[in-house]
Parts: structure tokens; C-alpha cells; sequence
């Protein structure tokens, strides 16, 4: 019988993730070049912590004071000599400290920036992998599509030759055939390119994929704390309130402290300079970035509780995205495809005795198959779902 030549790869309803799905995972992160670039901003923000509490350099002075150029004097002037001088400037109010502060806040950012990145390459590579493996079983199953919809075809040839079919019905098979090749052109198209992207982020070539299938409840955490973007302006937020903090400490400006040895004739008597130049703030510069910075800080402030929102709504509406496939999958997997399965049965008893027309076992059969491409379609969107889903929740699903 048809039926017992009927062959279909079923779902594999075993463990999310195999050790080949780990395995590429792990590869991706130690080879992906944007990562990499990351993680020089954070050794320069490394460097930069080092830098903000170092104070500036002292300037040497070395001189000649009073040169004559008319030759025809020569009487020494009481000015006259060569110096020596040093100068610092000496960093108050506090400035150094908070400095430190917000460099290493600029290091805790390209920290979380690296964690974000790598949540989203993790996320990208599950959405890739299991839409690659969804695609190749669906493949599978347009090829068995293909094989009945030829099988028929044959039949209703025969059937014509005997006058019990027409020509229209023979044109219309060979339609739903090249129909089919054009699905499985563009499912071939998609899976190459997805291997591609696969290939673009892990800087590897990868040409087979061992993941498992399992379309089981899940539950999205619903904890945004920890999340990369969030604790970014949280950070962000905490960063340009301290800037202001700064700002308002220049009020206070360094001190530079200078001191001058001047060397002269020995009928004159050395001296030396002592002086502290402490810079006004007098045209209101200084308030002027710390209203800035402060509303710099208001703007992180906003678009968190704006951020926190649209994670929340996005968390709840990938768990209904989620939670939709999960019930169409089991309408298709337990109740319409067992009915078809069936009903194929009946057909099957029918035509061996020959009260039904052998046709249609091959066009419930197709039915089958429509309704387990229709599966894999639901176990699509169930993963769509998921790898999304990783990313919002830092992998936080049970």
C-alpha cells in the first residue's frame, strides 16, 4: 500500500541544547571580532582609571633675566642673572577622587556593553541553528510532498488512459509539483544564507547542525534588573550625576604653586620667587556643565524608565508568542494530524474494496504532510520566540 511507503522524519522532542549547539556557542564568543574589539575598550578604560587620578606634569622654567643688547654698556644691573624655576599645579575640592569615580563608571559600561553583545551573538546563534534545522526538516518533508504529488500523478495518467480521468487534472498535478520545487528553491536559499550568518559570526565554516527539537511550556523571568541595557543607563545615569559633582567641585579651581630661584653676580645677592595662582570662577562657567551634565543625567533617567517598559511589554508578548505556537503545535501534533491519520486508515479499508478511488490516499496523505509542515512552522515561531526571549531575559527561562 501508499501508506507503507510513506516515510517522514517526525519531531525529535528531546533537550534544547546539545553539546554541539555548546560547542559553537563557546567558539563563537572566543572568536567573534566585535567581542574582541570590546574588550579593548574595557583595557582602555583600565587605562583610563590609571590616568584620572595621576596629577599633571610640573613644568621646569630655565632662564636668563634682563639681557642687555647695547654693547656699550657694561655695568651689571641688579636684575640681571639666570633662574631656575618649578611650578605645579595642586588638584583640590576633591576633583581627583571623582574623577576616578567616573572613569571607572566608564569601565563598568564597557563591561555590561560586552555582556550585551555577547547576549546578543548567543541569541542570533540560536535563532540561526534551530531555524536551520526546522528548515532542513521541512525540506524533507516538501521532498516526500513531491513523491505523492508524482505518485497521483502517475495514477491519474493511468486512470486517463482508461478514460476515468482528464487532461486538466494531469496539468494541475504537474503545477502543484513545480509549485512545490519553487518552496523548496527559496527554503534552500534561506538555509544557505542562514549557514552564512552562522559563518559571519563564529568565523567558522559550519556545514552541519546536531541540535534537537523540544517544543515544551516555558516561562520568561520577568527580572529586567540585571540586564546589560538597563544597569548601562543606570550607570550612565549614576556617571553624569558625578560629572556634575565635578563640575561643581571646579568651582574650586587647582591651585598652581610656582617657585623661582634667580642666580646673579656676586656683588648682588641670589633671591627666589614664591607664588599661588588660584583661578576665578567668576563668569559662571562652571554652572553652566553642571546644569548640563545634570540634565544629561535627567536623559538616562528617562529613557531607563522608558527602557524597563518596553522590556516588560517585549517579555510579555514574546511568552504569548510562545505560549500561541505552543497550543497550535499541539492542536496540529495531537488532534488534526491523528484525525488525518485516521481517516487515512478508513480510506485505505475503502479502497481495498474498492468503494473509494485509489486518488484519494494520496490526497490525504498530502493533507498529512501539509499539516506537519504547518507543525514545523509552529515549532518556527516556538524558537523565534525563545532565542528573543534569551536575549530580554539573560536566559533566565525555565
Amino acid at each position: 500500500m501508499l501508506r507503507n511507503s510513506f516515510i517522514l522524519t517526525c519531531l525529535i522532542i528531546t533537550s534544547s541544547f546539545s553539546t554541539s549547539l555548546e560547542n559553537i556557542i563557546n567558539s563563537a564568543i572566543a572568536n567573534n571580532k566585535n567581542l574582541q574589539a570590546i574588550e579593548k575598550s574595557i583595557q582602555i578604560a583600565n587605562e583610563q582609571i590609571k590616568l584620572s587620578n595621576k596629577w599633571d606634569n610640573p613644568i621646569l622654567t630655565i632662564g636668563a633675566n634682563d639681557l642687555q643688547f647695547d654693547t656699550s654698556r657694561r655695568d651689571l644691573e641688579p636684575m640681571q642673572g639666570q633662574y631656575i624655576g618649578f611650578s605645579q599645579n595642586i588638584p583640590i575640592n576633591g576633583k581627583i577622587k571623582l574623577q576616578e569615580e567616573i572613569a571607572m563608571k566608564d569601565k563598568a559600561i564597557s563591561n555590561l556593553n560586552y555582556e550585551d553583545a555577547k547576549l546578543k551573538l548567543k541569541s542570533k546563534l540560536i535563532e540561526y541553528l534551530y531555524s536551520i534545522k526546522i528548515l532542513e526538516n521541512k525540506y524533507l518533508l516538501l521532498n516526500q510532498y513531491q513523491k505523492n504529488i508524482k505518485s497521483l500523478e502517475d495514477l491519474t495518467t493511468s486512470l486517463y488512459e482508461s478514460n476515468k480521468s482528464n487532461q486538466s487534472m494531469i496539468i494541475n498535478l504537474k503545477t502543484d509539483y513545480l509549485k512545490i520545487e519553487i518552496q523548496k528553491e527559496n527554503l534552500q536559499n534561506i538555509i544557505k544564507n542562514n549557514y552564512l550568518k552562522l559563518e559571519e559570526i563564529t568565523y567558522e565554516k559550519i556545514t552541519s547542525i546536531d541540535v534537537s527539537l523540544d517544543v515544551k511550556e516555558l516561562i520568561f523571568s520577568k527580572d529586567i534588573s540585571t540586564h546589560p541595557i538597563i544597569k548601562i543607563l543606570e550607570q550612565n545615569n549614576e556617571k553624569f550625576n558625578k560629572q556634575a559633582q565635578l563640575e561643581d567641585a571646579k568651582k574650586l579651581s587647582d591651585v598652581k604653586v610656582s617657585a623661582v630661584y634667580f642666580q646673579r653676580d656676586d656683588k648682588y645677592k641670589d633671591y627666589a620667587n614664591v607664588s599661588l595662582s588660584i583661578p576665578l570662577a567668576f563668569y559662571g562657567k562652571e554652572n553652566i556643565k553642571i546644569l548640563q551634565a545634570k540634565i544629561k543625567a535627567r536623559e538616562f533617567k528617562d529613557k531607563l524608565d522608558d527602557s524597563k517598559k518596553k522590556f516588560e511589554i517585549k517579555i510579555a508578548s514574546l511568552q504569548n508568542d510562545l505560549d500561541s505556537s505552543i497550543k497550535k503545535y499541539k492542536l496540529l501534533k495531537d488532534l488534526i494530524i491523528p484525525l488525518q491519520e485516521e481517516n487515512q486508515k478508513t480510506i485505505e479499508k475503502y479502497n481495498s474494496l474498492e468503494l473509494i478511488k485509489s486518488d484519494e490516499i494520496l490526497k490525504n496523505l498530502n493533507k498529512i504532510i501539509q499539516n506537519k509542515i504547518a507543525q514545523y512552522d509552529e515549532v518556527k515561531n516556538y524558537f523565534d520566540a525563545y532565542s528573543q526571549a534569551y536575549y530580554y531575559t539573560q536566559g533566565k527561562i525555565r
